[in-house]
């Protein structure tokens, strides 16, 4: 053991010696003894620089060749070779991505796809992998207006994919912008690309024809593309809801030869057979018909027998309806009711206007408010003969049934139906229509038509009473309901209808509204207040109506002119409320219309209205005239009066030159 702190300094410094040197052990003669006599390593070698030292010394110099830039390696050979395989490596084209499965299956590029375009639909393609998230993107797409785009890109996507709903999308938008030649070429290339269309593409096809039957060729096309699915190569079974998209093709293509050639093809029983949506669609087309496409030239005789050819067809049809619905094939609705109402309605019999109230209480089980035409309890009821100069003579009487063939007399097809079983046990299996908006005006027009002005009521209190119906009436409604008025000549309740059904319940009326109940008041002109009435319908319109209406106004200018209890006073107070509707039909013909200092002025009236406003201020020009000339106020009241008739009658002149000169 080394107890000395200097002999284990010398050990430790003779062990930092390098291992070339010659290293032995001998005795220092001028050491001094330890207490221990123990002898000390010593070295033969000559004092060795320490490791530190050592290391500092050739750091530097690295260092000082590092910062000259002289370094070996940079000058070999190994470092040219790296250098060269960089550059080479930068030089090589990145290495391909991995496609998609449906990018893998494109194929060339087809020719009438750019190289831009082409790489714009495969980064599309790269992240729709699925139809339904392709045909969601190519819908949305299309709202943007993007149609060329995405036609490329469906046309690229069926290599790999069933997409036929994209071409869907693609075909209804055209169909939608009446694009249908560029429609049918695109469902054609969709077949040829082997992306066979489905049920819902004839859909698309022929409900988009029907909207675009004002254009040409659309009803070749619709039976085209109709008969084709009955080819034997046909992949989809035609449904009822193609024929029905065929019928309506041909019905506003006013295509009657067409309509039946479709409908004579529907089955009777199965999925195929005609529904409701079939018979409504079928019954406006004839009704249209009869309307629309009257022939050059045709007597009132000529128009009558057509129209009675016509209802004979829709009577026939309904017993078939009636038939369905009876046995629970079918379901009927309201609009399908109504439809056959209206048609009943454009006959020229009295029988068939009075068989829409059988129609009603046969499919609403609403009661009949008017005993039945030829039956004992209409003649105890005292009603009056129905007015119908228009119907010929062999047209007003309903013998049909006293033929040699005995046929049921008409209209027993509307009577009400019976259950069916032995007395009250069976119920009635009948699922009623619910009357609405339609219905109530489809009566109102019927009891019009059969001068039957109780009975309007009764409908009308029965239809909208709370506790029934509850049918709350629209405008067209209350149009009706008008009319039954004016025929009865009720002013005051006109002015009833105008002040509590409409503008006390937020009703806005228009300006037919106030042309139908001013029309009463001069249908009731007798009535010597009829007058006020019509004053305030006029006050009523110039509050709700921004601008007076000129036919309006008109018409209460008459019922002044021909008032046969008129006063002078009730002269003066017309005159005092047409004062500012003069005011304001002057502006609409001179300078209204243009904009001054921001505001908009009255609005400029031209053809059939300009011409309605100058008739009307030649009326009340023609009521100064009958005030002044007719002694009816005093000498001295005269003079405000001859100096209003003055600037009017120069405005006028001035307007009518005008108009002279433009022409």
């Amino acid at each position: 053991m080394l107890s000395c702190r200097a002999c284990l300094w010398r050990c430790i410094q003779a062990l930092d010696a390098p291992t070339t040197g010659a290293h032995r052990l001998r005795p220092d003669a001028n050491a001094i003894p330890s207490p221990g006599h123990q002898r000390r390593l010593l070295s033969t070698t000559e004092p060795v620089v320490r490791k530190t030292q050592w290391k500092a010394r050739y750091q530097s110099e690295v260092d000082k060749v590092y910062r000259d830039g002289k370094e070996p390696w940079k000058t070999s050979a190994v470092a040219v070779n790296q250098k060269r395989r960089q550059h080479a490596a930068l030089r090589q084209t990145p290495p391909k991505v991995h496609e998609t499965p449906n990018l893998l299956k494109l194929g060339p590029r087809d020719s009438i796809i750019s190289d831009r375009d082409w790489e714009n639909r495969k980064r599309e393609l790269r992240h729709l992998q699925d139809p339904l998230e392709l045909a969601t993107f190519v819908k949305r797409e299309l709202r943007k207006g993007r149609t060329m785009e995405m036609e490329q890109l469906v046309r690229m996507a069926g290599h790999s994919m069933n997409c036929v709903v994209s071409w869907n999308h693609i075909i209804d938008h055209h169909l939608a912008k009446e694009r249908i030649g560029k429609a049918m070429k695109l469902y054609n290339d969709m077949k040829n690309r082997q992306q066979f269309p489905d049920s819902y593409t004839y859909t698309i096809l022929l409900r988009g024809l029907s909207m675009n039957a004002h254009l040409s060729g659309a009803l070749s096309k619709a039976l085209s593309v109709y008969h084709s699915l009955s080819a034997p190569n046909s992949r989809v079974e035609p449904s009822i809801i193609h024929t029905n998209a065929a019928l309506r093709v041909c019905a506003r293509a006013m295509d009657m030869d067409a309509l039946w050639g479709v409908a004579g093809k529907i089955p009777e029983n199965g999925p195929q057979a005609a529904n409701e949506v079939t018979y409504l669609t079928i019954i406006n087309a004839i009704r249209q018909n009869v309307l629309l496409n009257t022939p050059r030239g045709e007597t009132e005789d000529d128009a009558a027998a057509r129209r009675e050819r016509a209802i004979m067809e829709g009577r026939k049809m309904w017993e078939g309806i009636v038939a369905r619905w009876r046995n629970a094939d079918m379901k009927i609705d309201e609009e399908l009711v109504c439809a056959m109402a209206r048609l009943l309605l454009i006959g020229s019999r009295p029988r068939d206007w009075d068989d829409v109230l059988s129609l009603l209480e046969q499919t609403m089980d609403i009661p009949r408010m008017v005993p039945r035409l030829g039956t004992i309890d209409r003649q105890e009821a005292g009603l009056p003969q129905l007015r119908a100069p228009r119907t010929p003579a062999h047209l007003r009487f309903d013998d049909d049934h006293l033929g040699p063939d005995k046929s049921p007399m008409r209209g027993d097809e509307f009577l009400a139906l019976t259950p069916r079983g032995v007395g009250s046990v069976v119920s009635n299996p009948l699922s009623y229509v619910r009357p609405g908006n339609n219905t109530l005006s489809v009566v109102l027009e019927t009891c019009q038509k059969l001068v039957s002005n109780k009975a309007a009521q009764e409908y009308w209190d029965l239809l909208t009473d709370p506790t029934t119906y509850n049918i709350a009436p629209d405008v067209n409604n209350l149009h009706m309901r008008l009319r039954v008025l004016r025929l009865n000549r009720a002013s005051a309740a006109a002015l009833a209808l105008l002040e509590d059904d409409m503008v006390a319940k937020g009703i806005t009326p228009k300006p037919g509204t106030f042309r139908i109940a001013l029309s009463t008041c001069v249908r009731d002109k007798n009535n010597h207040n009829s007058l006020r009435h019509a004053g305030r319908m006029l006050q009523i319109m110039l509050e709700t109506l921004e601008d007076a209406d000129p036919k309006a106004v008109g018409m209460y200018a008459t019922l002044v002119l021909t008032f046969p209890l008129a006063k002078g006073s009730d002269l003066v107070d017309a005159l005092t409320v047409l004062s500012p509707i003069v005011r304001s039909i002057r502006l609409q013909l001179g300078v209204g219309g243009a904009p001054r200092n921001g505001h908009v002025g009255a609005t400029y009236l031209k053809g059939e209205d300009r011409q309605d406003a100058i008739a009307v201020l030649r009326k009340v020009h023609g009521i100064y005239d009958k005030l002044l000339s007719g002694n009816m106020i005093s000498e001295e009241q005269k003079a405000p009066f001859k100096s209003e008739r003055a600037r009017l009658s120069s405005f006028i002149q001035r307007v009518v030159f005008k108009d002279q000169g433009k022409s």
